[in-house]
């Protein structure tokens, strides 16, 4: 009875402390395994994360770089006051340096007027950014906040997916209130714009994401760049800015975070473990078991960190900046560089040294400052410094983070120092771009005009006189015109260098743009000016072999001196001007300096311009007519239309000085329709009146007689006036049919076929040539009043009368003298058979209504 319930304990004993110790063994498992579970979750999501914030750093660093070239074109824009000169060809280079930007476009206005590269984006010149619906809100937002928009993803007019990143840009205007003046606008198109993020580089990694951003307009999401369209499974989130919204980039597994094969692996391995201290308990040489299971896991933990190890050194390796970690004072605790000929010293010399120990004092204290602000804000970023290398200066740009130590731990940093040389290059380039001509290498008008500012101030200051010289190139037009703008620009390129051969070194010697030049000479005197005048004169025109042209050209030069011509910029610039224009009307090549006299004509001329733009509106102007007598039948056969205009302010103002300017401002067309519409009616009007036939002569000007829609113009006025074509006679200098000799036969060709007469007028007084005279259809010849007015006394100009009539006798043709004014120049006219005369002797011009008395009476 007693060895019964012994023999039952002896075997259950061990099964129940087995199965305690299982059951306890099971539940520790349970909890290693649930916490190794989370570490695990943690620990990925920790990776993904930091891969996401990788890639939307890198995507935001692109946006970054390619948002800076918007940057570049507005300082472009401000530096020329709202004038870019070659934008195409800067723009052109520009594109290169930012990757990812596809197009640069200028919307002086709001409405895009150059876009580079033109081919493919041609259907966007023109297009009203403020008014189109699909960027009018952007582009009102933009203006309205003077802010930087990004605008996007959206659907391209050029074609495709991108971005469009736009920014106002204000202006001072000349009261010194910031005037909106438009838009520089880049374009990124996807994927370019987001290849330096390597986004599809996770699927590699089991990872799908998404890029996506909620719409400020709609409040929905829009999605930027997905690996797939279905959802993640909760997914890592990394935002971060762009102008006017936020980018948030999303990761997450694409199978989750869950490991169900590494789950019922760890499961299976805590029952077992469970199930070994279990039999421990009842077998005491399971232990050893154990212990060897226990060593294997420790084995494989170790290769894992060992692993662990080596991909952390490869990925270090990778990088191809310089790493460092060091203390507040800039001490060198650890170094990794891929490069040893980026470091100031070998890397091992530079632990336990300070950055003032090692780089030079200015560099030293760029990086000392970047570790203070990094430990006062946590991170430092865009510090930049240059050191000296034998082969090239090197630039160097700094990212410093702190990092998390132990508490009582003295500061530590991470140092990121990236290599930025190239990028510096490629500012100081476009800086060149931004300040000299792109041609010759001269100062372009941006530099000159900082320039000027700061010579003037110190010619102030110093009490010192300075000469400002514009120089043009005599009929360069015909160079480009008839051997191509290649070898004018060739030609452009050899005299810049012959003009600042000539100059000092303080002196500059900018292009403004075709064949102009502007030379500021500081502490320079009238004798001074006059010098180098004169030197350019001697340099410049000095022959120039341009592949097998021999060419010369010469200059004309105007010089405003300061402070007798001025003592701000715009002044002097308009009175060398003046002056350089003078300098042309004097016969070219040669200078002049600038004079009151010169502005008194300048203002006279602009003031006569503006009115005459108002004149025939404000019916100032009028016609006289003066007759033309038959030496024959001493009857009037014909009228010269004079024109005259009658100012309220300016008084009479003579032909001879209004008639240029109106040629010149190119209102001569619009007074000159005016002029034979006027004689043409008036002539109507007096045979109406049953006055006798008489011829109405109208004086064409050069631009009026060149204008291709003359002869279609005529007839239509004639057919307004109901007048026959056989009374209206249009006269010509012979230098206006002789300009275009082939041109003018063809005009007069279709006047005569029209019935219109054509005379030539002024004849004598130009270059003639019978070979073309012969051919002209004109009806008559008029003899200039500088031969008639001394016949009486000067045998030359008697004898030259004579020839005239002979000659135009001999080609059929009348010839008729004006400036009559003595019976005495009548008599030798007559007696040289000279068909027909008009002057002050017979009639003064005179107004229509006043006239008529006189025609009646010699009807």
């Amino acid at each position: 009875m007693l060895t019964t319930p012994a023999s039952h304990h002896k075997p259950t004993q061990p099964m129940r402390v087995a199965g305690v110790v299982f059951l306890l063994a099971a539940m520790l498992s349970a909890g290693l395994i649930w916490h190794q579970e989370r570490q695990r979750r943690e620990h990925a999501r920790a990776e993904v994360y930091t891969l996401a914030q990788d890639r939307a750093r890198a995507a935001r660093e692109q946006l970054d770089r390619a948002l800076s070239a918007i940057y570049a074109m507005a300082a472009l824009v401000q530096q020329g006051r709202g004038q870019v000169d070659n934008f195409d060809a800067v723009a052109t280079r520009m594109l290169p340096f930012y990757p990812g930007v596809s197009v640069l476009i200028l919307a002086p206005g709001g409405v895009i007027r150059n876009a580079v590269p033109l081919a493919g984006n041609e259907k966007a010149i023109g297009l009203d950014l403020l008014t189109d619906p699909v960027m009018r809100q952007e582009a009102q937002r933009a203006r309205s906040t003077g802010q930087l928009t990004l605008a996007g993803p959206l659907e391209l007019r050029q074609g495709g997916l991108g971005l469009v990143a736009r920014l106002p840009i204000y202006l001072d205007n000349a009261q010194g209130t910031p005037e909106f003046w438009g838009f520089t606008n880049v374009v990124m198109r996807f994927p370019q714009t987001l290849e330096s993020a390597h986004l599809p580089s996770l699927l590699q990694r089991g990872l799908d994401y998404k890029l996506w951003r909620v719409n400020p307009e709609t409040k929905q999401t829009q999605i930027i760049a997905e690996s797939q369209s279905a959802p993640l499974i909760e997914p890592v989130v990394q935002g971060f800015e762009v102008p006017n919204g936020v980018w948030t980039l999303s990761v997450a597994p694409r199978l989750g975070w869950g490991d169900r094969a590494g789950l019922a692996g760890k499961t299976f391995i805590g029952l077992l473990f469970s199930w070994l201290l279990a039999y421990l308990a009842k077998l005491l040489t399971r232990q050893r078991a154990y212990k060897v299971n226990l060593e294997q896991q420790v084995s494989e933990r170790t290769a894992e960190i060992q692993a662990s190890e080596r991909q952390l050194s490869a990925t270090l390796d990778a990088i191809p900046d310089l790493l460092f970690e060091m203390d507040l004072n800039g001490r060198y605790l650890l170094c990794h560089s891929p490069r040893a000929d980026l470091l100031a010293a070998p890397a091992q010399a530079l632990l336990g040294k300070t950055v003032s120990e090692v780089l030079p004092p200015a560099a030293a204290e760029v990086v000392l400052q970047a570790l203070k602000q990094a430990h006062e804000l946590g991170l430092a970023h865009g510090q930049q410094f240059e050191l000296a290398s034998p082969e090239q200066d090197r630039w160097f740009e700094l990212s410093v983070a702190r990092k998390a130590v132990s508490a009582g731990q003295e500061p530590r940093f991470i140092v990121i120092s990236r290599e930025i040389t190239e990028r510096k290059q490629a500012e100081k380039d476009i800086q060149k771009l931004a300040y000299f001509d792109a041609l010759t290498s001269l100062p372009n008008r941006s530099l000159l005009n900082d320039r000027i500012r700061h010579a003037l101030s110190e010619a102030n200051r110093r009490q010192e006189s300075l000469a400002l010289m514009f120089l043009d190139l005599d009929h360069f037009k015909n160079i480009n015109d008839t051997l191509g703008h290649g070898v004018g620009d060739q030609l452009l390129v050899a005299l810049a260098a012959r003009m600042q051969s000539v100059v000092r070194e303080q002196d500059t010697v900018a292009r403004l743009g075709g064949d102009e030049f502007i030379l500021l000479l500081p502490d320079t005197g009238s004798k001074g000016a006059a010098r180098v005048a004169q030197k350019l004169l001697q340099t410049v025109s000095l022959p120039v072999q341009i592949g097998p042209h021999e060419l010369t050209v010469t200059p004309s030069m105007g010089i405003a001196q300061y402070p007798r011509d001025g003592d701000d910029l715009e002044t002097l610039s308009r009175r060398a001007d003046i002056a350089m224009y003078r300098a042309k009307q004097s016969g070219r090549n040669g200078y002049q300096f600038y004079t009151t006299e010169m502005q008194l004509t300048t203002d006279r001329a602009l003031q006569i311009e503006n009115a005459l733009r108002r004149a025939l509106e404000r019916d100032q102007l009028r016609l006289h007519y003066q007759p033309q007598l038959s030496l024959s039948t001493n009857r009037i056969v014909g009228v010269e239309a004079l024109l005259r205009w009658q100012h309220p302010e300016l008084g009479q103002v003579a032909p001879a000085e209004f008639i240029a300017i109106a040629e010149a401002s190119g209102q001569i067309q619009s007074i000159g329709e005016w002029v034979l519409r006027t004689a043409a009616r008036q002539a109507k009007q007096w045979r109406d009146l049953g006055l006798a036939s008489m011829t109405m002569s109208v004086n064409l000007s050069a631009v009026q007689f060149r204008h291709p829609d003359l002869p279609e113009l005529v007839a239509r006025i004639l057919a307004e006036a109901q007048l026959p074509p056989q009374f209206l006679e249009l006269e010509l200098t012979e230098g206006v049919a002789l300009h275009d000799p082939l041109g003018a036969i063809a005009v007069m060709e279709r006047m005569h076929q029209q019935g219109v007469k054509i005379s030539i007028d002024d004849f004598g007084t130009g270059y003639s040539s019978l070979s073309y005279l012969k051919r002209f259809h004109a009806c008559q010849i008029k003899i200039d009043q500088s031969f008639v007015r001394d016949i009486t006394d000067d045998p030359e100009d008697l004898a030259i009368v004579n020839a005239i009539i002979s000659m135009a006798h001999s080609l059929g043709m009348n010839t008729i003298a004006e400036g009559v004014e003595t019976q005495a120049q009548l008599t030798l006219l007559r007696a040289h058979g000279c068909d027909e005369v008009q002057g002050y002797f017979f009639c003064r011009p005179q107004a229509p209504e006043e006239l008529v008395a006189f025609l009646r009476a010699h009807s």
